[in-house]
């Protein structure tokens, strides 16, 4: 018997442990699954998985008519099992074999979808039967596609509320399933396929958190067999397992052992992950919250709905940031109290960067603050432009004055000499505002109004460790950027020097 570490080698389990059953034996005059294995073995030249083959010959299974038997595919499996390389079968399968017109492929971010669909593109490029049936690849702000000489599209898109509109889909694959904490993008995307009689949604991730809303109800849906066009194809270790369990291990991670992650990963991993994270990631099992950032308890002790920050407001900064979709963007206020809490309010939000142009254009000049905070070498970097230009014209925290730097003279003696208007949040600073910002939330040394901006970004703020620190992760979990602005501006508030009256000796 083969061993590791004198320990008998597990290998991950080729059936889930949670599945919809087929009605009938496969053969293949009922799943289209063996033309997918044979496609994927043959032409492309993949040796699949056990798991991998299992699933194409599930999934793909047809009704007596010869449609699929199901419309919607909820597949949940743990991390680095080989899903890319089946999400890249799939789509390669279903577009040279003319099973659809349009397969779009969609995640929360679209360096996620853009992964599988280049993975696709270069299998395509790199086999000569296939490459000569690629007539077009666009890649660009406005479409990101490969086209066939059959018509077949591949196509990607973000996640978002506008996701997919006025498109119809054969084959839609929605990767990170987890990552929808709202019904927007779900409602966009799903409707795409509502006007193709045989088209097919696969949505393929590992296990969430509460706030995985989507993922949470389609699961329950196809758990509880109401609807037999949704399917449920769960790899995962049961409730309540140790984490140690070798035989979970292999429930949850059916690539375990075979090619794609050995035990001695496993084992590093559960050294060294917080235990939420090694459930929902390795053993796919669900959980309350995903490492969180910030410290929920204290996030919620910090709230109060009548919070009111105009009686400080000559203390007021400012901080913006931007989603790396460029669909989200926070401008938040802060400004230190005379009880030394930090008060934290909304100054303004919205949904591009078009509309925040246009916004704070208007809206900074006069609120004036005492200082504006941004992230350069962050997606704020879009706005680049604008935020320089609203730097010509700023108050001066001494005098009090509104109006370009390089007019203003002051007696120095009679101050600390600070930047006025625009500042700049680099490096190992971005780390200290993030660990700072949770630090002052346990703390209990925060005040904020609990809109519901800032409890969704907060609840969904995750931590990303780099070197000694950490920051909030801004790819792959959700809008963060009121988070990234409320600690930038945090940082600001507490840092600048205090606000004190005119000095005699300044003059305009």
């Amino acid at each position: 018997m083969t061993t590791v570490d004198d320990r008998p080698v597990i290998l991950g389990r080729e059936e889930p442990r949670l599945w919809t059953r087929n009605v009938r034996p496969l053969t293949r005059a009922n799943t289209l699954g063996w033309e997918a294995i044979t496609f994927a073995e043959t032409v492309l030249g993949f040796e699949l998985l056990p798991w991998q083959r299992w699933w194409l010959l599930h999934a793909l299974e047809l009704r007596q008519d010869g449609s699929f038997r199901f419309r919607t595919i909820v597949t949940l499996v743990g991390r680095q099992q080989g899903k890319t390389t089946l999400l890249k079968i799939v789509a390669l399968w279903a577009m040279y074999l003319d099973r659809v017109h349009l397969v779009l492929g969609a995640a929360q971010s679209l360096d996620i979808a853009r992964e599988s669909w280049k993975g696709a593109l270069d299998l395509a490029r790199g086999n000569p039967l296939l490459a000569d049936e690629l007539t077009r690849v666009t890649t660009g702000s406005i479409e990101t596609a490969m086209t066939l000489t059959n018509g077949a599209r591949y196509r990607i898109t973000a996640a978002t509320p506008g996701s997919g509109r006025g498109l119809s889909v054969d084959l839609l694959i929605l990767d990170e399933l987890r990552e929808q904490r709202d019904w927007e993008a779900w409602g966009a995307l799903s409707k795409t396929t509502i006007a193709r009689p045989n088209a097919l949604t696969v949505a393929i991730s590992n296990a969430g958190d509460d706030k995985s809303v989507v993922l949470n109800s389609l699961r329950a849906s196809a758990m509880a067999e109401t609807d037999e066009s949704i399917a449920l194809f769960e790899w995962s270790a049961p409730d309540g397992c140790a984490l140690d369990d070798p035989e979970a291990w292999a429930q949850a991670m059916p690539g375990l052992n075979r090619g794609t992650i050995d035990e001695r990963g496993v084992r590093l991993a559960l050294a060294t992950d917080p235990e939420p994270v090694f459930r929902t990631e390795l053993l796919c099992q669900s959980v309350d919250a995903l490492d969180p950032a910030l410290d929920p308890h204290g996030w919620a002790a910090c709230t109060d709905s009548g919070l009111d920050i105009a009686p400080i407001a000559q203390r007021a900064v400012m901080c913006l940031d931007v989603s790396p979709d460029g669909e989200h963007v926070s401008l938040i206020t802060a400004a230190v109290r005379d009880d030394g809490k930090v008060a934290i309010t909304e100054a303004g939000s919205w949904n591009s960067t078009d509309a925040a142009r246009k916004a704070l254009a208007e809206m900074l000049p006069k609120i004036k603050p005492r200082a504006l905070g941004w992230y350069p070498s962050g997606p704020a970097a879009v706005l680049g432009t604008e935020l320089g230009k609203l730097n010509a014209d700023v108050r001066d925290p001494i005098t009090r004055q509104w109006g370009p730097i390089g007019r203003m003279t002051v007696d120095r003696k009679s101050f600390r000499e600070w930047a006025p208007g625009l500042v700049e949040v680099r490096g190992d600073d971005v780390k200290a505002a993030c660990q700072t910002f949770a630090d002052l939330i346990k703390a209990r040394k925060i005040v904020h109004k609990g809109t519901t901006l800032l409890n969704d970004h907060a609840t969904g703020a995750k931590r990303l460790d780099q070197g000694d620190g950490w920051r909030f992760v801004r790819r792959g979990a959700g809008h963060v950027d009121a988070m990234y602005a409320a600690a930038g501006a945090v940082h600001l508030a507490r840092t600048i020097p205090a606000y004190a009256p005119p000095p005699k000796s300044a003059v305009w």
